[in-house]
């Protein structure tokens, strides 16, 4: 039977939880939390959102580090020890909960409830007619896991969903684009526009004033990506400009987002905490230790990150 010592560290997820529910697959496990570990050395696998303070040096037989989150760019990777694995988490719970952002985010512009909470505000009854979803087109940025998931959830419902990648991916029913002369095309047919892009190199920045120029005119935006993709006053101006209708955003470049950040403020823009996607300890509990077993059997991990690309 293994028994793994499993060092923990996350300021948003609960240790006792995470204990709990990884006590089930590892019964005799060794589990640390916090800044000090008395017996760095016999840590085997490293679970963290972030990384503490001192790093992971200190760690000198680490076989894997498991983020708790579906990117690794919270992790800071140059301070990553380079021949140590890492895999990004995504299981059942992630999956689902990202998808229900995104179609609560979709359905919310697609029947004008962002303009009838202005209305609300001003007191203002002004009949605006509903549309039906196929005549809502939605282009989804990223088809990974999430991002592919994404838009086959808002194809099912209707919606005339279209996706961007990097390289060229094959979804049934979903038009499909690559390249920058693809995601022109499907950013100017798209009134709905989602990122779920890893960040990378490549994409860091690219909400960015050119990327609006491309838009159609009038459309919204939800970053369900990371924080850096979006480039805060390039944003501000489309709105203001009326290329951007609103925007919902669930991710910020400085998280919490400052109080004095104009985005809070702003009538156009819809601010949530992170929240788009949540891993339930019960849920991803069993993908960890699927991994977990895998570093201390000398195997591949699943879900393993090219560090080189981002993803």
């Amino acid at each position: 039977m293994m028994k793994p010592h499993i060092y923990f560290n996350s300021n948003i997820d609960s240790p006792e939880e995470w204990k709990a529910a990884l006590s089930q697959h590892f019964p005799n496990m060794q589990y640390s939390v916090g800044e000090i570990c008395d017996d760095p050395d016999s840590v085997d696998v490293a679970l963290v959102w972030k990384l503490p303070n001192r790093g992971l040096a200190d760690f000198k037989n680490l076989k894997a580090v498991l983020s708790l989150g579906a990117g690794i760019n919270q992790l800071d990777p140059a301070r990553l020890p380079r021949h140590v694995p890492l895999a990004r988490l995504v299981d059942d719970s992630l999956t689902q909960t990202m998808v229900e952002y995104a179609k609560a985010a979709t359905f919310r512009y697609h029947r004008k409830f962002h303009l009838f909470e202005r209305q609300t505000r001003e007191a203002r009854w002004t009949f605006v007619p509903a549309t039906i979803a196929r005549d809502t087109s939605v282009g989804v940025l990223g088809l990974g896991e999430l991002g592919g998931a994404i838009a086959k959830a808002l194809a099912t419902e209707g919606f005339n969903v279209s996706g961007w990648s990097r390289s060229q991916k094959d979804i049934e029913g979903i038009a499909t684009y690559c390249g920058q002369s693809g995601l022109a095309e499907m950013l100017a047919v798209s009134d709905i526009v989602i990122n779920v892009l890893p960040l990378t190199d490549d994409t860091r920045s690219i909400l960015n004033e050119e990327f609006f120029v491309q838009c159609k005119r009038g459309a919204c935006l939800i970053n369900m990506g990371r924080g850096h993709h979006l480039v805060d006053a390039d944003l501000l101006a489309a709105i203001d400009a009326g290329q951007i209708q609103a925007a919902t955003l669930d991710v910020a470049t400085v998280e919490p987002l400052p109080p004095a950040h104009p985005f809070w403020m702003h009538p156009a823009i819809l601010v949530t905490p992170h929240v788009a996607g949540i891993s339930t300890p019960e849920s991803a509990s069993v993908a960890v230790a699927q991994n977990i077993r895998r570093a201390l059997n000398g195997e591949p991990l699943a879900q393993q990150v090219n560090v080189s690309r981002g993803y």
